[in-house]
């Protein structure tokens, strides 16, 4: 953690000091860590204690005293010195704005309605080639993630790649107050979080709320074949990313091998190399060619590019491939929305192409038919379709009003012993699902045949 001083973070959190006279070395004291699980805490650290749905950290405040914590940040009057604040979560923020201004490192966002997390890990790959990269890491991607990512702050870091999730209008503004980016990338707008957002022109005004706080000098990268982002505008410059030959970086020649990788050749303004990515689907291929357009304006080499392309792996339940029992398995349970669900299905390559599909969550009114209207692709795309959950009835509907007949279970208690007795040697099975499906212990449970 980047240097801070306890008066620096009462004034960043806003808050008064109480019972701090017991604090060695006072105001100046240097906080050594900020966490909000009091099993981390450690000497030297600030506990923020944040009341939740299920649990209230500011029963723990005494675990973390007794672990050696300096200070906490509390909403409460608790006997143990302590940032008395409105908010602990907006204390929190306040803390990691500054951080974030202390540093003065660029800071690069990467927003959308699917694919951040994929466009993330490909950017710090690649700019990891150049620089040191502070990079979000897991899903602190959202308010109570993206402060605790800040705090995790380095004198040796020299870019920040930031992940920035919401579901609701007003979250994005919040984001953009705390990160305050140079840039921002943005991967789509799609059919996600529509309960709360509406449509994809809510999505849109919901995702954009970052850009009045993108810093001045600043660069939006807009993915160039999205109707709404190709609309979009405003008074910061904007640079187009994209596969097509109208694109100065680009891809031609692409290939899937199997599903272990995709071969293309990257063009890279007046270079062209052959790149060999670690990962399936062109929406992976646009991802790259999203990271290696940032990249160009950062001044990286074609080669640098090249090389972070092709470190890329893919984190846990994200299109993770495994290979078991004579079939592959694909493990991209983490999240599901229809344009997800599409794309993943899409790069399927085997004998038989299986698919273990369940609800996509916070779709609206617009519910039943993006699920239906996921069953047709389905039909077009698999061999085979088991849904589960209450949502996957009108996936396997839209499937048999296609012509093709599927398996729906409302619970996926079982789902892994019938996959087993259905699957034989030469599939590829998807797992995929919205992360309230919990599909996981599916795949868990696959993830032990022998």
């Amino acid at each position: 953690m980047i240097g801070l001083t306890l008066k620096e973070a009462i004034a960043a959190a806003g808050g008064t000091l109480v019972h701090g006279e017991t604090i060695p070395g006072g105001g100046d004291a240097v906080i050594r860590g900020i966490t909000l699980d009091s099993r981390k805490a450690e000497p030297g650290f600030l506990f923020v204690g944040i009341k939740g749905e299920k649990v209230d950290g500011h029963d723990y405040i005494g675990m973390a005293a007794g672990k050696g914590a300096i200070a906490a940040i509390s909403e409460k009057e608790v006997e143990f010195p302590h940032i008395r604040v409105g908010s602990s979560l907006a204390a929190m923020q306040g803390i990691a704005a500054y951080l974030r201004e202390k540093s003065g490192i660029p800071v690069i966002a990467v927003v959308g309605s699917v694919g951040k997390t994929s466009t993330r890990q490909m950017l710090s790959c690649v700019l990891g080639q150049k620089y040191r990269i502070l990079s979000t890491e897991g899903n602190f991607n959202n308010e109570f993630g993206v402060p605790q990512m800040l705090f995790r702050l380095e004198d040796y870091h020299e870019m920040a790649v930031l992940e920035l999730g919401i579901s609701h209008f007003g979250e994005m503004e919040r984001l953009g107050r705390v990160v305050k980016p140079n840039y921002a990338v943005y991967t789509n707008i799609g059919n996600m979080h529509l309960e709360n957002l509406i449509d994809r022109d809510g999505v849109l005004r919901a995702k954009t709320e970052l850009v009045p706080f993108i810093k001045e000098g600043g660069k939006l990268f807009l993915n160039g074949s999205d109707d709404k982002l190709c609309g979009f505008r405003c008074e910061l410059p904007i640079i187009y990313y994209g596969t097509d030959e109208c694109y100065s970086i680009h891809a031609e020649d692409e290939e899937q091998i199997g599903l272990e990788r995709t071969e293309f050749t990257l063009v890279y303004r007046e270079k062209t190399l052959p790149v060999s990515m670690p990962a399936v689907g062109r929406h992976m291929v646009w991802n790259a060619i999203a990271a290696a357009t940032v990249a160009a304006e950062l001044g990286l080499t074609a080669e640098q590019v090249k090389a972070g392309i092709e470190s890329y792996s893919p984190v846990g339940h994200r299109g993770r491939v495994e290979k078991l029992a004579g079939i592959t398995l694909v493990d991209d349970c983490y999240n599901a929305g229809p344009d997800s669900m599409r794309a993943s299905i899409a790069a399927l390559k085997g004998e038989r192409r299986i698919a273990l599909l369940g609800d996509m969550l916070e779709l609206g009114e617009t519910t039943e038919a993006l699920h239906e209207s996921l069953g047709e692709f389905c039909a077009a795309n698999l061999d085979a379709l088991f849904t589960v959950g209450e949502l996957g009835a009108h996936i396997a509907e839209g499937a048999e009003k296609a012509g093709m007949k599927a398996v729906f279970r409302t619970s996926a208690e079982n789902a892994a012993d019938e996959l087993k007795a259905f699957c034989r040697e030469g599939d590829v099975l998807l797992v995929k699902a919205s992360r309230g499906m919990h599909l996981e212990d599916i795949v868990d449970k696959i993830m032990q045949w022998k």
